[in-house]
């Protein structure tokens, strides 16, 4: 049966069943084998903890791991220091962290809390602190964020152009695609960064001196930059029971950049204000500066903060703060300057009869 099955096999196939390779043909099946290779690194990437070494057995970049795999890590790669880049977070909100400090004390190994954002340009005070732990820890070093793409992002760009030979442009590979980072969207904040460093050089060409140089003393978050404080002076500001206040206020830009008023709910800059009791709990809010109004760096401007009426007499804190609400998804991003080191109003509101 096997002989006569195999006398019905031709022995040659014909020309025309034998595919003949074409240049079309070879550049479609090369574009198909790099897009495939990309998706597949891009699954790895996303899907899995984002795993990278930045300077050949010295730094090293990933997502957040749990308490095995940072176990893990540490040991196979040597680490003295983690460096968190997403800030201070105790209590039941944050398992990751309590898992995460637990973890390196018991490896005995130090721990840096660094707090940037993925949405926002970063404070130029934790970037002096990230820079300061860089130049004094203990090497090898771990840096992590969430997902490893954004804000680790940032911070190896930066490791390369303070402390390597690395050109501006290779070193903002660190925030591609290839780690999780895209360049829209809210994320975008981190190119952006870098944009104004690339602006301030004006053509001059990037140095680890320079960075330093622009970081400490030159860098400003954009607009996020004011001061925020009563007219009436350091005293308690006097309101009656059952009736609207008008608390007088002034914003100075110390920034660089204009500071846009604009009408509209969370639209622009403008005032975001709450009011609480002696025991912390809100009873009331409100914004202030909803108009059309450009003030340019150096500049000042008066707001009326109307706070609504308060039932039952007593000492209250009201809380405000500059905001500045840009973009157009839903929600819009709001940033207060607080975020940026800036710092927000703090009064006594006394309320009698």
């Amino acid at each position: 049966m096997l002989r006569t099955i195999t006398r019905m096999i031709p022995l040659k196939l014909p020309e025309r069943w034998i595919a003949r390779p074409t240049p079309r043909g070879l550049l479609r099946f090369a574009v198909i084998a790099v897009v495939l290779a990309a998706c597949l690194e891009l699954l790895r990437v996303m899907a899995w903890t984002n795993k990278h070494e930045l300077v050949a057995g010295k730094i090293f970049r990933t997502a957040q791991l749990n308490g095995p795999e940072l176990t893990r890590y540490v040991n196979a790669n040597g680490i003295k220091t983690v460096v968190n880049l997403r800030g201070f977070s105790p209590g039941p909100e944050a398992p990751w962290y309590a898992e995460e400090a637990r973890t390196t004390h018991e490896l005995g190994i130090s721990q840096e809390d660094i707090t940037l954002s993925a949405n926002r340009l970063p404070p130029r005070a934790e970037l002096v602190r990230l820079v300061e732990i860089l130049d004094r820890t203990e090497y090898p070093v771990l840096i992590h964020c969430k997902r490893g793409a954004d804000r680790t992002g940032l911070a190896a760009t930066l490791v390369l152009l303070l402390y390597s030979d690395a050109s501006l442009d290779r070193a903002r590979r660190q925030l591609w695609p290839r780690y999780g980072h895209f360049q829209f969207g809210r994320t975008a904040a981190m190119d952006e960064f870098f944009h104004r460093y690339e602006a301030w050089l004006e053509g001059r060409e990037h140095t680890p001196t320079l960075v330093r140089d622009w970081m400490t003393n030159h860098y400003q978050p954009g607009p996020a930059s004011g001061t925020l404080v009563p007219l009436h002076g350091e005293k308690p500001f006097p309101a009656k029971v059952n009736t609207w206040s008008a608390v007088r206020v002034k914003a100075t830009n110390t920034s660089r950049e204009n500071w846009e008023f604009q009408p509209g709910n969370y639209a622009g800059i403008h005032v975001q204000f709450t009011v609480q009791t002696e025991l912390g709990e809100q009873v009331a809010a409100g914004q202030a500066g909803l108009f059309r109004k450009t003030v340019p760096p150096g500049a000042s401007l008066e707001l009326t903060l109307a706070v609504p009426p308060l039932r039952v007499p007593g000492v209250y804190t009201l809380r405000g703060d500059l905001m500045n609400a840009t973009g157009s998804a839903v929600p819009i991003r709001q940033t207060g300057f607080y975020q940026f080191g800036a710092d927000p109003l703090m009064m006594v509101l006394e309320v009698k009869d």
